[in-house]
């Protein structure tokens, strides 16, 4: 029994640090881009989270790309 798996949707994530606690460890906050085209390019991703943390206000801490599947079983 083969599964097949269908990419279906695409994220993109960005944390940024926004100040630091009453123990001085960082808070970090996400933000978080629906739609994405999961045919987009990861440079091309890159390239827009860097573009979009230039207009904010905190820094950038990480860019991460989700990726979903549909499995389904291949007959």
């Amino acid at each position: 029994m083969a599964v097949t798996a269908t990419p279906s949707d695409s994220r993109l994530q960005m944390k940024f640090q926004t100040g630091f606690d009453e123990n001085g460890n960082p808070v970090v906050k996400t933000k978080t881009l629906n739609g994405v085209k999961s045919a987009a390019g990861n440079q091309d991703l890159y390239d827009i989270a860097q573009g979009l943390a230039g207009l904010q206000v905190h820094n950038l801490v990480t860019i991460r790309r989700i990726d979903e599947v549909e499995l389904t079983e291949s007959i």
